[in-house]
């Protein structure tokens, strides 16, 4: 007996949909957990760009512009609180996942730069230029060297648990 493609086609589609919906719930849930941490991952990191871009960009910013990129920013890192908790929600027993939670939460670095980028939102237009800079720097000092190496540590340990041979670092903003 000859069969034809479009015979055999839906059949083989109907036992492959059939197998799909008889694999063990582990399965499917491992492959979902795996999606989230990936998901969490590169948007934590596609957020964290976004800020990079606009610490870039201060410089070059004033008055309504620089208020308006400066509010972008600010829900992008509020954003980045969305993604952070996926992750630790799965690595929260991980040292290095504590490590990194304490410099971001616990030592407030993280709300630092919150609180700076909604200072840049709400009064950018009527801030000097030496203000701009002042807080730009001050922004970037605790940025560079505690926020963005403690959203590394978190990639990191993704990334490892992804065992996808990638590994990702958080954007820096050029002035970094």
């Amino acid at each position: 007996m000859q069969y034809s493609l479009s015979t055999m086609l839906p059949i083989a589609l109907a036992s492959l949909f059939s197998l799909t919906q008889a694999l063990p719930s582990g399965i499917a849930s491992r492959s979902s957990v795996t999606q989230q941490l990936a998901d969490a991952q590169n948007d934590w990191r596609a957020d964290t760009s976004m800020v990079s871009q606009f610490l870039s960009a201060v410089p070059t910013l004033q008055g309504s512009k620089l208020e308006a990129a400066a509010q972008v920013a600010l829900d992008a890192e509020n954003d980045e609180l969305l993604h952070k908790k996926v992750l630790d929600q799965n690595f929260s027993s991980d040292p290095r996942i504590v490590q990194a939670n304490d410099v971001l939460v616990n030592q407030r670095t993280f709300q630092s730069v919150v609180d700076a980028l909604a200072n840049f939102a709400q009064n950018g237009a009527s801030m000097t230029p030496g203000e701009i800079s002042t807080l730009l720097q001050q922004t970037n000092s605790v940025r560079c060297s505690q926020v963005l190496p403690a959203i590394d540590t978190y990639f990191s340990v993704t990334g490892e648990k992804l065992n996808n041979g990638g590994s990702l670092l958080a954007t820096r903003p050029t002035n970094c």
